[in-house]
């Protein structure tokens, strides 16, 4: 009877070996899962940032021709400066798009900077109102 106990007792110590170890597999890779999920989040909020240096950069550029227009010219200088500045912007959010596997002109959240599609009306990523 007592090595029918210990046989017992050796099942249950290998099974929950077993499933410790499932355990510890299913964490890992649930941190995997995080830290990719985290790092797509960051790039989405770059983008974001980058876009509104884009609309930024944009608005200081139509300013400047608009004092043009009106009589007050801008130096050539400044304004090249701020449209290769325009330029590398672009370039970069290109580069992030392309990591995030965004076509090249997709529409983002305004909050989140997440893909969003044709006809939504709350971003699929964080509810933010498009």
């Amino acid at each position: 009877m007592n090595e029918r106990v210990y046989e017992l007792i050796e099942l249950v110590k290998n099974t929950a070996i077993q499933a410790g170890n499932v355990a510890a597999d299913a964490a890992y890779g649930m941190g995997k899962l995080a830290e990719e999920t985290l790092d797509r989040a960051k790039l989405r909020i770059r983008a974001a940032k980058v876009e509104g240096s884009i609309d930024g950069c944009m608005m200081e550029i139509g300013e400047m021709m608009y004092a043009t227009h009106t009589g007050s010219p801008t130096d050539s200088d400044v304004l090249l400066e701020k449209l290769k500045e325009v330029d590398g912007l672009k370039e970069e959010l290109a580069g992030i798009n392309e990591t995030l596997g965004r076509e090249p002109e997709a529409p983002m959240c305004p909050t989140c900077g997440a893909a969003v599609e044709a006809g939504d009306a709350f971003c699929r990523e964080c509810g933010g109102k498009l």
